[in-house]
C-alpha cells in the first residue's frame, strides 16, 4: 500500500514513471517451484509446460536442467531432496 501511495503522490508531483518489462518467454517455473525429484518427474513436468529439453545432469544434491521454451535456452538447478528449483539462468 505505501509504494502505490508513493506512486499517486510522485504523479501529483508532475514526476513521471516509467515501467520497463523484459521480454521473452514466461518461463513456467520460478525459483522455489517443485518439479519432482527424480529425472523422469522433472522431465516429465518440463515437458508438460512446453519445454525441450537439451541435457540432464545428476550430481549428489542437484539435477542440472538444460532446455528451452520459445527458442530461449535456460539452465535450470533443482534439489534432488526437495524436488525444488534453487537457481535459473537465462543465456
Amino acid at each position: 500500500m505505501k509504494l502505490l501511495a508513493r506512486i499517486r503522490s510522485s504523479a501529483a508531483a508532475g514526476v513521471g514513471l516509467t515501467v520497463v518489462m523484459a521480454s521473452g518467454p514466461a518461463l513456467a517455473f520460478g525459483v522455489g517451484d517443485a518439479v519432482g525429484t527424480t529425472v523422469s518427474e522433472i522431465a516429465e513436468a518440463f515437458e508438460d509446460k512446453g519445454y525441450e529439453i537439451r541435457e540432464i545432469d545428476v550430481s549428489s544434491n542437484v539435477v542440472e536442467v538444460e532446455a528451452s521454451l520459445e527458442g530461449k535456452r535456460l539452465e535450470f538447478d533443482i534439489d534432488r531432496n526437495t524436488g525444488s528449483v534453487v537457481k535459473v539462468d537465462t543465456d
